[in-house]
């Protein structure tokens, strides 16, 4: 059985949940506060009820489910269709057999200290035990221990059924022969094992002492040798494969809690192919599990909203690939899991271990805990500003908030000199890049005043500046470099021109180097021959920021003679 459809209201700070058409895989996304974990605690126990409800449609995913329903469908409103629920999910259940079920996973899955287990004379196969109906319901971590000690039950039961049979058909029967054609009950264990933590695997582990290992290159480690978060995915997966669900229903609170994003798609592939027909209904605020669900069944909780007579709205908002809000964000390198992160993302250059993020970081750490830093990578990478501004930046998307702050050479057509782009959460720094407000004078001698004596030249901002000017005038020549490669880059395509070791060179150097830079890319250049007069604009570049130098150089001379020197 899988969910079709459900209703869930009055479950605080969610007023009203309504979805239908669900697909095998349902993902429930929202920032933190949002109420995803309160949301599938309501659903499972809207399905663990024995009261009608509106909006709950339970479908059939096996011919005993129809047979025994005598339709496809059964709709928890009718009193007749939730008798034939109620049957299917309260028949027997045993350990190992699964079926026509639920199963949780909470976002809490600290591992409590399992008690040894004490064997007697008459070991059962744990997989033949019948438990209660609603077990699945319960929570994972007061699931542990009852795993661990069915999988040193198994190779125990085992043992003592191999030996009454070979006793039974030796003194019994009088045979002096068996057949070997049984499995190792370890073997699904360490398969999944090698598929999430290749290429560690499994050791058989020792029902006597109660020990679990693993090897790699040869040699075998405690199983406590591996991280938190490769021990929480193995944990899971034992868990999950010992109970081997079919046809069920699967609730998982966050299954990227504590995990790496690889080691979280892993363990979501490994339980997707242990049983068969399961659905899992996930919560997450990963935008890497959001977008590997956009083909299947991604709902957005949004804030709570009200229609014209006060009544809630309905907060489920269901994402697809096409979504006219995920093209949009696409121009960014993002699609639309972003919006899980947060309800205020300011969208900035760099990638995620930059100096901007870093620094930004630095600035709103403790002050505005609301604002989530997204990097977008370069300016190169935003292919559009006015879609950017029409689908993403000039409006909220389902309570979610769009900022963007760029650095002044990626200004778009129609930012102000004041560095802000009008009506429009996109603010543009003063300067070029926001490498430039560390080359300030005064930065350097508050930075320094602390940590050198008083009379050292770095708590100085007048020499500061001077030594400052003179690392300018050898680097003209690189940003020269720099600028003119870029340029040419724009006009005519994949060319790079950018030479090495141009600092403080000369104009006819960095013409030198250029030029021979251009001569290694003839193919392509040939191809599309250069729009551009290479000495025209290297002239150009270098006269400008000669002039910009001799400018501050007249500034500070006429500061020197105010003051009297």
């Amino acid at each position: 059985m899988r969910l079709k459809s459900i209703t869930v209201t009055d479950c605080p700070p969610v007023a009203h949940f309504e979805v239908a058409d669900l697909a095998d895989v349902v993902v429930v996304a929202g920032p933190n506060g949002v109420g995803k974990t309160r949301l599938l605690q309501r659903m499972m126990q809207l399905l663990r009820s024995d009261v009608v409800h509106e909006g709950t449609v339970i479908e059939a995913t096996t011919g005993a489910e129809r047979d025994a329903w005598g339709k496809g469908a059964l709709d928890l409103s009718v009193p007749g269709d939730m008798a034939f629920y109620r049957q299917t999910l309260q028949a027997g259940r045993r350990r190992r057999h699964l079926r026509s079920s639920i199963l949780q996973f909470e976002s809490d899955r600290t591992i409590q200290n399992v008690q040894p287990f004490n064997f007697g004379w008459d070991i059962t196969d744990p997989s033949e035990e019948e438990l209660g109906w609603d077990y699945g319901f319960g929570f994972w971590k007061n699931r542990w221990q009852d795993t661990v000690h069915s999988m040193y039950r198994l190779i125990e039961a085992q043992k003592q059924s191999l030996g009454y049979r070979a006793w039974q058909l030796r003194i019994r029967e009088g045979k002096s022969e068996m057949g070997l054609d049984f499995t190792d009950p370890m073997l699904p264990f360490r398969d999944v094992f090698t598929q999430l933590l290749a290429p560690k695997e499994l050791v058989d582990p020792s029902a006597r002492t109660q020990k679990m290992a693993f090897s790699l290159d040869g040699q075998e480690f405690d199983i406590t040798a591996l991280s938190s978060g490769e021990r929480e995915v193995v944990n899971v997966a034992f868990d999950f494969l010992l109970r081997d669900p079919t046809d069920c229903i699967v609730f998982f609170d966050e299954p990227e809690l504590h995990l790496h994003p690889e080691l979280s798609h892993r363990l979501i592939q490994v339980l997707q192919g242990i049983g068969a027909r399961n659905q899992f209904v996930l919560s997450t605020h990963s935008p890497d599990v959001i977008t590997a669900s956009l083909d299947k069944s991604v709902i957005f909780i949004s804030s709570p909203r009200s229609g014209p007579g006060g009544e809630p709205l309905n907060q489920a908002i269901v994402v697809s690939e096409d979504d006219t809000t995920n093209r949009a964000l696409r121009l960014l390198g993002h699609s639309v899991g972003i919006i899980a992160l947060g309800r205020k993302i300011v969208l900035i250059e760099g990638e995620h271990s930059s100096l901007d993020k870093d620094v930004y970081g630095s600035i709103i750490r403790g002050r505005y805990p609301g604002l989530v830093l997204v990097p977008s990578g370069g300016k190169h990478v935003i292919q559009s500003f006015d879609a950017l501004q029409a689908n993403v930046l000039s409006k909220s998307i389902w309570g979610v908030e769009f900022f963007m702050l760029c650095d002044r050479d990626s200004a778009p057509a129609g930012a102000g000199e004041s560095g802000h782009s009008s009506g429009s959460r996109l603010r543009v720094l003063d300067r070029c890049h926001l490498e430039n407000y560390f080359l300030d004078e005064g930065v350097w001698a508050q930075a320094f005043e602390k940590l050198e004596q008083p009379d050292h030249w770095l708590r100085d901002r007048e020499t500061i500046r001077g030594r400052l000017r003179e690392l300018a005038r050898d680097l003209a020549s690189y940003a020269t470099a720099l600028a003119v490669t870029a340029e040419v880059r724009q006009s005519v395509g994949n060319v790079d021109i950018m030479p090495k070791d141009c600092h403080g060179k000369s104009l006819d150097e960095v013409v030198a180097l250029l030029l021979s830079r251009s001569h290694d890319e003839h193919e392509r250049i040939v191809a599309s021959p250069f729009p551009l007069d290479l000495l025209a604009v290297v002239i150009d570049y270098l006269v400008m920021l000669l002039d910009l130098l001799l400018e501050v150089l007249l500034e500070v001379v006429e500061w020197l003679f105010s003051e009297g020197w």
